[in-house]
């Protein structure tokens, strides 16, 4: 039998019910195109008498299509949404930006090292290099809740400064 007289069977045979199963799967709309997308698969099959059950196969095809139609629209929605972000990020900071960051550093800066050493350094510790404060606990031999006391107190100082500064 040839590929055309094969897919012309396989056509009359099995439309009716892949079109009701495309439709429960949730593509009443689509349903013609999807039938028609999966009998166009299985048409470019690189062996296609060579499949077993061309009525299982083409069920399978339907289904991963109807899967992509669903897939489709989120990662549309994703991408418009991250090019519109695109739209309202500036890549170069503006002076002004770039000032007012600079003045909180220096004043960030100031008020740590207005601190006792060790608290300034627990805090820098956990904050800037990111170690836990179990493991400066350790490392300095104190106890867990007074590293985390010392963190507190630091950005207490630091925020307090930059608002008695800043405002």
């Amino acid at each position: 039998m040839t590929i055309n007289k094969l897919l012309d069977k396989l056509f009359r045979r099995h439309r009716e019910e892949l079109l009701a199963f495309a439709e429960r799967k949730g593509n009443y709309e689509s349903a013609e195109d999807l039938v028609q997308d999966a009998f166009l698969r299985l048409l470019q099959h690189s062996d296609l008498p060579a499949v077993n059950n061309h009525r299982a196969y083409l069920f399978k095809i339907t289904s991963n299509l109807s899967a992509d139609q669903f897939r489709r629209p989120s990662l549309d929605l994703i991408e418009d949404e991250r090019s519109d972000c695109e739209n309202y990020i500036c890549p170069h900071p503006q002076p002004d930006s770039i000032a007012e960051s600079q003045e909180k550093y220096r004043l960030s800066m100031r008020a740590l090292h207005d601190l006792p050493e060790i608290v300034r350094t627990c805090f820098l510790l956990h904050r800037i290099d990111g170690i836990p404060q179990a493991e400066i606990a350790n490392a300095f031999k104190l106890p867990s809740r007074t590293v985390e006391r010392y963190c507190a107190k630091a950005l207490a100082h630091c925020c307090a400064t930059l608002k008695d500064h800043l405002d």
